[in-house]
């Protein structure tokens, strides 16, 4: 089966619907999925009728032929890819799709100015939509960076002496460091890892603070496999824990459990995001939760479908979501327990396998 072929079969028909006869894709993360073409420049071009054209420069000419289906056509260019598709343009006979989330405003003027005869159709979510239910080749290659993530984390804690108070950013740079030597291409995101009192930073950066004794510590962190991204955290406490740690990362861990329990096909996003928030006012700490509790991820580390309050879309079987309610006291501490999940007929499937348990070291 060629996966590529097949998904620029499913957007010619979202395409179709639209009532254009073409469409222009420039978002990094759409050329690949369609594509195979991971170059940081790349244009797309996807007729209803005829072969896909992918329009690049010298510098990724071996890249393309190396990386791109063979349903596709690779075009050289020199200058903007604007001043070479004159001919697509002139074969399109209609309108003509563009993502209106990623095209900028001098590449539209630029279009205009260039094919003032050409009729634009702004579309928003064309391959988002697709992208969302994961085949079988995505859902491996989220797995092996999962299990990238998790072996690169456990020589982490065992290759680091916690009695020797390691600032964050030496954990962070270990912890980057064996995800590389684990076969992890560029990191999905910076790691962080935050300690004590700086754990109620949900996005804390890695300081000069050392780790030391009866601090909490979070580590949220993700490895990148073909592609495809993972993103997991968990939290730790050096030496023994106090009441108010253990009884926190229970509230949190009390909130993912139900919220991994509430999804499946059919489930509206912000149910799940509803039962997370529903068990936290149960344990009075919902005030100290602010995000949403999860995401789509693949290709990019937040992809749609979004597990938010507001979220209007609704869980299908092949979305690989993560589930993370967190809890912050500020100046004190935060627990995030974040794991992947995978949409299945029958529920859910966790990816990950690391303990959630609140671990000491």
């Amino acid at each position: 089966m060629n996966c590529y072929a097949d998904r620029c079969r499913n957007l010619t028909s979202a395409i179709s619907a639209t009532g254009c006869q073409a469409a222009i894709l420039t978002y990094w993360a759409n050329v690949r999925y369609l594509s195979g073409f991971s170059g940081s420049s790349g244009v797309l071009w996807v007729p209803v009728a005829g072969n896909p054209i992918l329009i690049t420069d010298f510098r990724y000419d071996e890249q393309a032929k190396g990386e791109v289906d063979n349903s596709f056509d690779i075009r050289i260019v020199s200058g903007s890819w604007i001043s070479n598709i004159e001919d697509m343009v002139a074969s399109a006979n209609g309108p003509v799709a563009f993502e209106s989330e990623y095209v900028t405003v001098s590449e539209y003027e630029a279009l205009k100015e260039a094919f003032p005869q050409l009729s634009l159709v702004a579309s928003t979510d064309l391959v988002g939509r697709l992208r969302r239910i994961k085949d079988a080749k995505e859902i491996e290659g989220i797995k092996h960076a999962i299990t990238t993530a998790e072996a690169a984390l456990q020589r982490t804690l065992a290759g680091i002496d916690w009695t020797d108070s390691p600032s964050e950013r030496r954990v962070a740079g270990y912890l980057e460091a064996e995800l590389r030597a684990g076969g992890s291409e560029h990191l999905p995101f910076e790691v962080i890892v935050a300690s004590g009192p700086r754990t109620s930073l949900p996005h804390a950066t890695p300081s000069d603070r050392c780790v030391v004794s009866g601090d909490l510590l979070l580590i949220d962190f993700g490895a990148r496999f073909q592609g495809y991204c993972s993103d997991i955290t968990r939290n730790f406490v050096i030496g023994s824990p106090r009441d108010w740690q253990i009884a926190l990362h229970n509230q949190v861990l009390d909130a993912h459990e139900q919220a991994c329990a509430a999804v499946g096909p059919g489930v509206l996003c912000r149910f799940v995001d509803m039962v997370a928030r529903e068990a936290l006012v149960a344990h009075q700490v919902d005030q100290y939760f602010g995000h949403s509790t999860g995401h789509g991820i693949g290709l990019e580390v937040h992809e749609s479908p979004s597990l938010a309050q507001r979220s209007e879309q609704t869980l299908e079987v092949g979305n690989v979501v993560t589930i993370e309610p967190g809890v912050y006291l500020p100046a004190r501490g935060g627990v995030r327990i974040e794991d992947d999940i995978l949409v299945e007929p029958s529920g859910f499937r966790r990816m990950t396998s690391l303990s959630r348990a609140l671990i000491e070291l």
